[in-house]
């Protein structure tokens, strides 16, 4: 059952993506080792799970909306989105790098980019850029902004969300596991007796991101999803917390839960820094 609910998500993610197979590891776990996947126990299409947005066929990374081109990005390359803005997404980009540009972070118009490994783009001007190492690999960190219609509408958490939601009947957390999975949603039990399978925000505006997307369990089953962008699932109405978190219930749920849990995530993420 768990192998037909996994092929389900990557038909799902697919329909909204078409060539929506991906090449690329998690750009934002670079510190992380990979995890060999038993492909008899896992489809190939959940093998390679989504870190972050993707691009549509094609991007042009420019320096502010409408301004000077940085970078052109390939089909399926990884980047990091903030909350658009006015058609525009605010992106970033962490590109391979050597240990000579490490020490001189100068770069050359027409350089080629790859991300662990992969073609991704190129840059399209001269540019110095920041710099980081984990130790084990060094990038460079291109950020702009680029166009809607650049970035695959099926490799975003929040529209991924609504329509995994819409498809799936089974919200236990086994039932959810296929979308965790993909979308690399890490576990958090610190607001007890609830526990949040979440993302964090980009990074892009605040150095010190919180979380973006968080299903929110109780008995092993979902009561609600918790969210700092717009989310709009069917049947289910936002309901507004501190530091500009929203959270959607779903239907049928206990008001004593909903109350409960808005409660102590207040208090808990008002003492988050």
């Amino acid at each position: 059952m768990k192998k037909i609910t996994y092929l389900l998500l990557a038909v799902l993610l697919i329909a909204c993506d078409p060539k929506g197979s991906s090449k690329y590891d998690n750009e934002e776990d670079s510190g992380k080792a990979k995890t060999t996947t038993d492909a008899k126990k896992t489809p190939a299409k959940a093998a390679k799970p989504i870190g972050g947005e993707r691009i549509n066929k094609s991007a042009t990374i420019r320096q502010q909306p409408n301004g000077t081109p940085v970078a052109s990005l390939v089909d399926y390359a990884p980047v990091r989105c903030a909350t658009i803005r006015k058609g525009w997404y605010p992106v970033s980009i962490d590109f391979d790098i050597t240990a000579d540009e490490y020490r001189k972070p100068s770069f050359r118009k027409g350089r080629k980019l790859s991300v662990n490994g992969v073609p991704a783009g190129a840059l399209l001007r001269d540019i110095k850029l920041p710099v980081s190492t984990n130790g084990d690999r060094m990038w460079a960190t291109i950020e702009g902004f680029t166009e809607q219609s650049s970035i695959r509408q099926g490799s975003i958490v929040e529209v991924a969300a609504v329509n995994f939601l819409k498809q799936h009947k089974d919200y236990s957390i086994d039932g959810l596991q296929p979308f965790i999975h993909n979308f690399q949603l890490d576990e958090d039990s610190a607001i007890k007796p609830y526990v949040l399978y979440y993302n964090y925000e980009s990074g892009i505006d605040d150095p010190s991101p919180g979380y973006r997307l968080a299903f929110v369990c109780q008995g092993k089953q979902l009561i609600g999803v918790l969210h700092s962008r717009p989310f709009a699932l069917q049947g289910t109405t936002p309901r507004r917390l501190q530091r500009g978190y929203a959270v959607n219930f779903l239907p049928g749920i206990d008001d004593y839960l909903k109350e409960d849990f808005c409660k102590k995530f207040n208090s808990y993420i008002v003492t988050v820094d």
